[in-house]
């Protein structure tokens, strides 16, 4: 048999100002509380920068950015851009922005001795990373006797046997570039016609971000790639267009509306974002088809439709509504629901009609215009009327 126990004594009570005094345990700090990693020692982290395993190489890397100046860690962050896994590649160009400041002579020429490596990924690396290092135009460090080898070694891989290291170049020197530099320029018009379409790519955005705003010369370098075989090239073609083109240019608006109607719907969402940036207000063939872009078969363009259209009308706008409108009935539900989504946007409360039918598509056979037309009609209701500029809510 067990033995009895004694009976408990009763809890005795405690005054609150007695437990105010004491506080509160030291173990809820210790639980809530941030806590920030401690910097590990440079000695600690150069060893594991050559760890055989790439997470660890990776972390090592990453923290040896933080010894500002050191000359030990810019000796290993340059090392380890040769390194055999990207990411840890990609880590010490992070790490060699942050561990001197821009233009220092150190780091420009641990990473300039890289570019000549056997190879390829070395190369890109350190391309890529003195795109990030060194000043751009204008900068005080930029003229030095190491700076203008820097220049020569950039242009001279603009011909390297690997495509990987001609875009880098090509992005590099763009970057490090004047605007409006003729070199610069005339190298990004050589690549237009390289074999590799990523290499075009970087000669399209270069040309974009070096000529001046209306360049027409450079739009006709430019529009032929609108037909390239490769979709990113055509992507990075009508994105330059627009970048480069002057507001209402007709000529531009004319090559970014034969871009929607490309197979491929990454170009057709470039080429609808592009016609909305360049088409102005009342231009009524281009919001033709930008509501044309409406009844595409992928979300994506339609989505560009609903937000260029908005950004470019407004809201209240009659015209843009009315092409919206003369959608709600479309037989595809995508367009249909896309419509909905763009009145939402530009329709007013005031617009009795318009509300009507979108509250009608709240019985469309559809899900998803049922439910878009729901909270459509919510935003419509509370839109105040007139004119002005949408805002966008993303």
């Amino acid at each position: 048999s067990l033995a009895p126990t004694a009976p408990r004594r009763p809890a005795q009570p405690v005054a609150l100002s007695s437990l105010r005094s004491q506080g509160p345990p030291p173990i809820l700090f210790r639980t809530f509380s941030a806590k920030r990693r401690l910097l590990r020692p440079k000695e600690e982290l150069l060893r594991d920068a050559s760890h055989h395993d790439v997470p660890i190489r990776r972390k090592a890397v990453k923290d040896l950015g933080k010894y500002r100046d050191d000359p030990d860690a810019i000796a290993a962050l340059a090392k380890a851009l040769g390194d055999e896994d990207v990411a840890v590649q990609l880590a010490a160009q992070a790490a060699m922005a942050k561990v001197a400041d821009t233009g220092d002579e150190r780091t420009v020429k641990a990473t300039f001795e890289r570019i000549s490596s056997t190879c390829e990924w070395t190369r890109i690396a350190a391309l890529s990373t003195l795109a990030d290092i060194t000043g751009s135009f204008g900068h005080e460090t930029r003229g030095t006797a190491l700076d203008l080898e820097v220049d020569e070694a950039v242009k001279a891989r603009l011909k390297d046997e690997d495509w990987g290291v001609r875009r880098a170049a090509m992005d590099t020197m763009a970057a490090r570039a004047k605007p409006d530099c003729q070199e610069a320029v005339a190298a990004a018009k050589s690549l237009l016609e390289d074999q590799m379409g990523t290499v075009r790519e970087s000669a399209i955005k270069a040309i974009a971000s070096l000529v001046p705003k209306g360049s027409r010369e450079a739009i006709d370098w430019i529009s032929p790639r609108l037909d390239d075989w490769h979709e990113s090239v055509r992507r990075a073609a009508v994105v330059a267009v627009a970048k480069i083109a002057e507001k209402g240019d007709q000529h531009c608006i004319e090559l970014e509306k034969t871009a929607c109607d490309d197979r491929s719907w990454i170009v057709r969402k470039a080429a609808t974002d592009s016609l909305a940036i360049t088409a102005t207000l009342n231009d009524l063939p281009a919001l033709r088809k930008l509501a044309l872009m409406l009844e595409d078969f992928d979300p994506l363009p339609r989505m560009a439709a609903i937000y260029g259209t908005a950004e470019l009308c407004g809201v209240g706008h009659r015209k843009a509504i009315a092409l919206a409108e003369a959608r709600l009935e479309h037989r595809d539900p995508g367009t249909r629901q896309a419509s909905v989504q763009l009145l939402e946007k530009i329709a007013t409360k005031d617009m009795e009609d318009i509300a009507r039918k979108v509250e009608e598509r709240m019985e469309d056979e559809d899900e998803h215009v049922r439910d878009s037309a729901y909270y459509a009609l919510e935003a419509i209701k509370a839109n105040p009327p007139g004119r002005r500029k949408w805002k966008s809510d993303l």
